[in-house]
């Protein structure tokens, strides 16, 4: 079975995603994980003629990253618009230990949905979750494991 290695996100500006990931208490990225990438075995791997991302990655625990992604060249558009519902949207899920507790420190700085919600049925029934987006509407969920 596949373990995962890392989740990538692009993002627009590198600095401030790190700052947002890392309140949501990801650890801040060791200096030598954030650096620049480029060259012809880049733009062929991203198919994009004359590649060059600024790259971060933080650490997730069990060897997996999130890895941030800010394409110098060329420059992309947000087009994340309906991420909830658009074919191809993704959200990065979280395990926090007091979803409440992070909650009452965040809430007046970041733009939740709407505070924790408990989940009714399936699997995580119980679970205790949230949802808010990065800074360029990349959705967030937090989740607490109640079991």
């Amino acid at each position: 079975m596949p373990l995962l290695n890392h989740v990538g996100i692009t993002v627009s500006i590198l600095e401030r995603s790190i700052d947002f990931y890392t309140r949501l208490g990801l650890q801040p990225p060791p200096p030598d994980w954030v650096f620049t990438i480029e060259g012809d075995w880049l733009s062929r791997l991203v198919a994009e003629d004359d590649a060059v991302i600024r790259v971060a990655f933080l650490p997730m625990g069990e060897g997996a990253v999130l890895e941030l992604l800010e394409y110098r060249q060329p420059q992309g558009e947000q087009s994340n618009s309906r991420p909830n519902r658009d074919v191809g949207a993704m959200h990065v899920a979280l395990n926090v230990d007091d979803i409440d507790a992070v909650y009452a420190d965040l809430k007046d700085s970041l733009a939740f949905n709407s505070e924790p919600q408990t989940v009714a049925t399936g699997p995580w029934a119980g679970n205790r979750v949230a949802y808010l987006s990065d800074p360029d509407g990349t959705p967030v969920e937090l989740v607490m494991d109640v079991s």
